[in-house]
């Protein structure tokens, strides 16, 4: 007899085979065709974490080189992470957390920002007021926005910039720590909120630590509750709240995995068809803070301990499906971001996954809620580089309906700024920092058979 999880692999596997079988098919549907004129561009970054306007920063001529790329492609992304409010006149349920001037709305403008990813980890850090008065200052401003919402549809519909080349649309999820839209079942109506990737993690254990785990369960047969709760088998042990598992024959490592919500992924799947139905190109964002590795940190750089769950680059395993199946489903790009470092690049069906785009605004220190004094709370002590201040814009051109060619320009958020004023501001990468970036790209991107050429400091990708 399949046990759940056996099942669920294999309704999982036949949902992926069935998107790969018709990719094809769907790439000859004119309903999802790609239709931006030839030459259409579009730059992607990571976390847009603001504390106030940087307007006063063009007078940097290495800032405003920054802005210039966002400004010149025909539309600029990435992943607002934090709440924009007017602390003068706030008055919500909840106060705290990566908190941002009215200014900040400004700024995304000013800098080139046309559409935002809204769900992530922070995104109820001032309640639902905070996410309403988020909307209205970026509404104010003309910045769009994806992935939150009045009610459950909302949430998940893509959103649409319409650019001089396009239109185009973005879905956006997060699949850790939010307040999740929820849809409307019988007689209740159902609540609005941000939209939501569910999944559940495994502790996958070498079959040499198995008989660890099972002791435990012996050791407190009930857990934490009166009475015995979740499962006990051979395979699959829960305890503690957490899943536990063997892991396949010949696996000498421990691992995470995590399956996906399914009824989430059909909906993502469904507002990510009909959104490129309604649109010329459309990209798919998520926020995650999963990964697959237990340790690690970045490899071989000697990540202090403590800066490990934010400095891993692995790739959880429900990322890799999610986003082919995503473009499977007629999405033209896919931008990860959650854990705040940069991850690999892949090529999948001629279309850009970038698993993790890192910082590109990061204004930790001096946002306006962290308390009197609170100097360099953001700091790492002992780290051998800024893990969490390096990264890369991303530029991808597409021709004929199909990429042409991915432009990595590498960014350093001064991490070693004298002044905490001027710390996680991005700014073209002086040439040592680039070529640092740009190395790292290519080693976690070459598992994927993805090649990045360096032509002086940027990277290149030519499928």
């Amino acid at each position: 007899m399949l046990n759940r999880r056996t099942l669920l692999s294999a309704l999982m596997t036949l949902a992926l085979g069935v998107w790969a079988t018709g990719t094809a098919l769907m790439q000859q549907d004119p309903e999802l065709a790609t239709t931006v004129d030839d030459g259409f561009t579009i730059a992607m970054v990571g976390d847009l974490i603001y504390a106030h306007d940087l307007g006063h920063m063009m007078r940097d001529p290495s800032f405003a080189a920054v802005v210039e790329l966002l400004r010149t492609a025909d539309v600029a992304t990435g992943n607002l992470e934090g709440i924009i409010v007017d602390g003068r006149t706030f008055t919500g349920s909840r106060m705290g957390g990566h908190g941002a001037e009215p200014g900040a709305a400004d700024s995304l403008k000013d800098m080139g920002f046309d559409l935002v990813a809204r769900p992530n980890n922070h995104g109820n850090d001032f309640g639902p007021e905070g996410m309403a008065e988020t909307s209205a200052h970026l509404d104010r401003v003309g910045v769009h926005y994806a992935g939150v919402g009045n009610t459950y549809a909302a949430a998940r519909a893509a959103r649409f910039f319409t650019a001089s080349t396009g239109r185009v649309g973005m879905v956006a999820t997060t699949s850790t720590g939010t307040v999740p839209a929820r849809p409307g079942r019988g007689e209740w109506p159902g609540v609005g909120g941000y939209s939501n990737l569910g999944v559940t993690r495994s502790f996958m254990m070498p079959a040499s630590s198995w008989d660890a785990v099972q002791t435990i369960r012996d050791h407190f047969p009930n857990g934490t509750g009166f009475y015995a709760r979740g499962a006990n088998t051979s395979d699959h042990i829960q305890v503690l709240g957490e899943h536990f598992r063997k892991a396949p024959a010949g696996v000498t490592e421990p691992y995470y995995s995590f399956e996906m919500n399914q009824r989430d992924l059909r909906d993502l799947l469904a507002a990510i068809r009909e959104g490129k139905m309604r649109s010329d190109f459309l990209t798919v964002a998520i926020h995650s803070h999963h990964f697959r590795d237990t340790r690690g940190g970045y490899r071989g750089l000697n990540v202090p301990e403590a800066e490990h769950l934010d400095t891993n680059p692995s790739v959880a395993d429900y990322l890799e499906e999610f986003a082919r199946a995503a473009i499977d489903a007629g999405a033209d790009a896919f931008q990860g971001t959650g854990v705040h470092v940069v991850r690999g690049i892949e090529i999948y069906q001629n279309r850009p996954i970038f698993y993790g785009l890192g910082e590109f605004v990061r204004q930790r220190d001096v946002d306006g809620f962290s308390g009197l004094g609170a100097l360099r709370r953001d700091a790492c002590a002992g780290c051998p580089f800024p893990a969490k201040y390096e990264s890369f814009i991303a530029i991808s051109e597409f021709s004929g309906g199909t990429l042409k060619e991915v432009r990595l320009h590498p960014v350093e958020l001064r991490y070693a700024a004298e002044r905490m004023a001027h710390r996680g501001i991005p700014r073209i990468a002086p040439p040592e920092t680039a070529q640092r970036i740009l190395t790292r790209l290519q080693e976690l991107s070459a598992p994927y058979g993805t090649t990045i050429a360096i032509e002086g400091n940027i990277g290149v990708i030519r499928p």
